[in-house]
């Protein structure tokens, strides 16, 4: 029922799509499609690619947004439905491909090299080398309690974890590979008490004082917003999610202009970098398209 339901919703996207029709740019040239998940970072994205393209090249892109998951983008691009996205290396885990032709490793290059040769070969797409920033677990604890304690990693967490209340996402309690049962081994420790909660509660937690560690995305804002400190993976236990632009390759082959600006995107933007784009998003209520031309035009990129 829910495979039909999410077929639905992408039937109904790719409608408007085709609806949207007309391929020919103002200046004559193509208009691409770009797809973006619900997450913000690829909204931002999609934006500096539709930037960069529109001024460096006569040809346009059409961002469509709120894609329910990377697997719908991965169709939509096999389909030719859409042209560019971003995606994230550790995908490569999540049953696409047979367990014989993965090998499970927290190495960021192993990861994304396993990344671009299957994706690549499976949908016909180039996988481009990182935007240089990470959307993955961490566990992040208030800066205050890190000095007090003298914690930088999560080795270092170990001697007080006893007294520590973590809150997590619900997933993350139950996840096999890099859920809490692998971490208890990597690590060596357990929580006083896990909480599985909404992300939204989980940081009012910390804020409050009810807990003392959350389990965080790396890219997220809060992180800033409630000053709190991601701690070192010293043991390499989260499998790496580093963002990369995707483009099919029948695109980037016929347009080498559209290739060359999507090549000045790779190690663009640090994983701080994003944190601060998302904030202004998401808490300040700024447009995507304005946070991510006004950083284009700090790097010099846009005028």
């Amino acid at each position: 029922m829910r495979k039909v339901f999410v077929a639905s919703i992408l039937t109904a996207l790719l409608l408007v799509i085709t609806a949207c029709g007309n391929n020919t740019s103002a200046d004559g040239g193509q208009v691409f499609e770009y797809g973006a998940q619900k997450n913000t970072d690829p909204k931002i994205m999609g934006q500096i690619v539709k930037l960069l393209v529109e001024d460096q090249t006569d040809h346009e892109v059409n961002i469509t947004e709120d894609i329910p998951a990377s697997p719908q983008i991965m169709s939509a691009i096999d389909k030719e439905d859409f042209d560019i996205a971003t995606l994230y290396s550790g995908e490569v885990y999540n049953n696409h491909f047979d367990e014989d032709q993965v090998e499970y490793t927290t190495d960021p290059a192993k990861t994304l090299e396993q990344a671009q040769n299957l994706f690549g070969e499976k949908y016909d797409m180039k996988w481009y080398d990182s935007i240089g920033f990470s959307n993955q677990y961490s566990i992040a604890i208030k800066q205050a309690f890190a000095e007090e304690n003298g914690i930088t990693t999560m080795s270092d967490l170990g001697e007080v974890a006893g007294q520590v209340t973590l809150a997590t996402d619900n997933s993350w309690i139950e996840r096999e590979n890099d859920g809490y049962e692998g971490y208890q081994k990597a690590y060596g420790y357990e929580f006083a008490d896990a909480r599985g909660m909404d992300v939204a509660l989980m940081y009012k937690a910390i804020e409050n004082g009810d807990v003392e560690a959350v389990t965080a995305y790396t890219v997220d804002p809060q992180i800033l917003e409630y000053d709190l400190k991601l701690l070192e993976d010293d043991q390499n236990f989260f499998p790496p999610y580093d963002a990369s632009l995707v483009a099919r390759n029948a695109v980037i082959d016929e347009y080498p202009e559209v290739a060359e600006v999507l090549d000045s995107i790779v190690g663009l933007i640090s994983t701080e970098e994003m944190t601060e784009m998302i904030r202004l998003v998401d808490m300040e209520e700024q447009s995507t398209e304005k946070v991510a031309k006004g950083f284009l035009q700090e790097k010099g990129m846009l005028e």
